[in-house]
């Protein structure tokens, strides 16, 4: 299941371009709004605070206590973004299946998948919100059952850092870490900027600082055509309309539509 939280101004943009493109490849998909609308479908759900990027945890919450209320049973892994992000669906469910079927377990297990990231401070390790990241059921189901009003799972805090809140309350209560998610040539396969940042990307130089080379000091980026995998799953700050049609007819071609859009 693809999720993304937007905003109503942003549907008949940012949204459209999503349904008319990469989302009729999920098996489910829902967009978590400050309005409803049946088209999309988009759900104004209430959370704790204000409306407001600040406050982005609360709202991410409130997203994981639906949709695991709602839809746990009904698929394996539920993959979460912003309204500038852009999927690659295939390419999910296939290193899904193939990181099942390499641990044979099955999405009932604890599975937090996402692009790596080491933020500062002791221990902080979490997946890029910005890149997207998928709970498997098991996963989920511990959080909204055990974990959603846990004294370590932060329910009152207002930040925007979800992507960390979500990680410390699976590491710390649940004990859920990361998945390596890179290929077998160490390339990522989920991205936290556009193409083309990846793809010019260069570490800074000697005595500058740059928070994307500090994140990722345990697991340096490759550089040039080696920053990406060919079986890539998202990639982050697609914010023009016109640009995720592009991306997307790059990929699919003349393809039509699948079978249940």
């Amino acid at each position: 299941m693809c999720m993304v939280y937007t905003m109503k101004e942003q549907h008949a943009t940012n949204i459209r371009a999503m349904r008319e493109t990469w989302a009729s490849y999920c098996d489910g998909f829902l967009a978590f709004s400050t309005a409803n609308d049946p088209r999309i479908p988009a759900i104004s759900l209430p959370h704790d605070g204000p409306e407001a990027y600040d406050n982005m945890w609360q709202k991410v919450r409130s997203i994981w206590k639906f949709v695991g209320t709602h839809y746990l049973e009904d698929f394996d892994f539920f993959f979460q973004g912003g309204e500038d992000l852009f999927v690659i669906p295939e390419n999910l469910q296939q290193y899904l299946q193939e990181l099942l079927d390499t641990d044979r377990t099955t999405s009932d297990h604890d599975y937090f998948v996402g692009r790596r990231f080491k933020g500062y401070g002791e221990n902080n390790y979490f997946n890029s919100g910005g890149a997207g990241y998928a709970l498997s059921r098991g996963a989920l189901r511990k959080y909204i059952t055990e974990g959603w009003d846990h004294p370590h799972c932060s329910p009152t805090r207002k930040t925007s850092m979800e992507d960390v809140m979500i990680a410390q309350c699976l590491r710390v209560v649940f004990g859920i870490g990361l998945t390596d998610t890179r290929d077998m040539e160490q390339r990522e396969r989920f991205h936290p900027f556009a193409p083309a940042t990846h793809l010019y990307w260069r570490p800074p130089k000697d005595g500058e600082r740059d928070w994307y080379k500090d994140y990722n000091e345990e697991w340096p980026p490759l550089l040039n055509e080696m920053c990406c995998a060919p079986d890539s799953v998202s990639f982050h700050y697609i914010k023009k309309p016109a640009m995720v049609r592009h991306l997307f007819a790059l990929l699919h071609g003349c393809d039509g539509p699948p079978d249940n859009a």
